[in-house]
C-alpha cells in the first residue's frame, strides 16, 4: 500500500472537517440527500482542494479552525449565502445573522468571473459530462432548478478568509494567463475517482448514457 503523503492527509482532512460541519447544516425542507453520501462528498471536495498549492490548502485549514473556535459553521453560512437567489425571502430572515464580507466581495468576484468563463469552456468541450451539473449563471436560480455554479461558488469562496481568497485568485490568475482550468483539472479529479482514465472517456461514457 502506498504511503499517504502529508499533502494528501491534509486534503482528506480538509474533507472530513467539513463533511462534519455538513452534518451540522439544517436544510430547508429536511435534512438533504447529499448528507448521506460521504462518498459522493468526499470525492467531490477532494478533487477541489487537489488543484490548489500547499500554501492555499493550510490557509483554508486555519480558516476553518479559526470559525470552529468561534462557533461558526462555513457550511451553514455557504449553504446560506446561496439561498439569496432561491429562497430570497427565508435569506432576508438570517441575512443579519451572517459575518460581514464587504471586504472581501471584490476578491470573490475576480474569482467567480474567472471560474464561470472556465465552466462555459467545460460545457462546450465536455457537454455530457457538464449537463449532469448545475446550472451555470446565477440568473438561473431558482427553487426548482437550484443554485447554478456561479451563485454555489461565490456562496463558498464569501466563506474564506481574505488572506485565502488573495492566494486562491493569485493562482486562478496565473492558471488563466498560462492556459490552463483549474475547473477542468477539479472534474479530471473527480473522473479518475470514479475510475475513468481520463475526461475524454469519461465524456464518451456519458455520451451513450443519455
Amino acid at each position: 500500500m502506498a504511503e499517504v503523503s502529508a499533502r494528501e492527509q491534509l486534503i482528506f482532512t480538509i474533507a472530513q472537517m467539513e463533511w462534519e460541519l455538513f452534518q451540522q447544516v439544517n436544510n430547508t425542507g429536511g435534512r438533504a440527500s447529499c448528507q448521506d453520501d460521504p462518498d459522493t462528498f468526499f470525492k467531490m471536495r477532494m478533487s477541489q482542494w487537489m488543484v490548489y498549492s500547499d500554501e492555499v490548502l493550510h490557509s483554508y485549514y486555519e480558516d476553518c479552525q479559526a470559525a470552529c473556535a468561534e462557533g461558526r459553521n462555513l457550511l451553514f453560512e455557504k449553504y446560506a449565502r446561496m439561498m439569496e437567489s432561491t429562497y430570497p425571502e427565508e435569506y432576508a430572515q438570517i441575512r443579519d445573522t451572517l459575518p460581514d464580507v464587504s471586504d472581501r466581495t471584490a476578491l470573490v468576484e475576480e474569482i467567480v468571473k474567472i471560474n464561470v468563463a472556465w465552466d462555459a469552456e467545460m460545457m462546450r468541450d465536455y457537454p455530457n459530462l457538464r449537463k449532469r451539473g448545475r446550472a451555470l449563471r446565477t440568473a438561473e436560480d431558482g427553487i426548482d432548478a437550484g443554485s447554478s455554479m456561479e451563485s454555489y461558488l461565490r456562496g463558498e469562496l464569501l466563506t474564506y478568509s481574505v488572506r485565502t481568497l488573495k492566494l486562491i485568485l493569485d493562482e486562478t490568475v496565473r492558471a488563466k494567463e498560462q492556459g490552463e482550468n483549474l475547473l477542468k483539472q477539479t472534474i479530471a479529479n473527480e473522473t479518475l475517482f470514479y475510475g475513468y482514465s481520463s475526461l475524454e472517456e469519461a465524456e464518451t461514457k456519458h455520451g451513450s448514457l443519455s
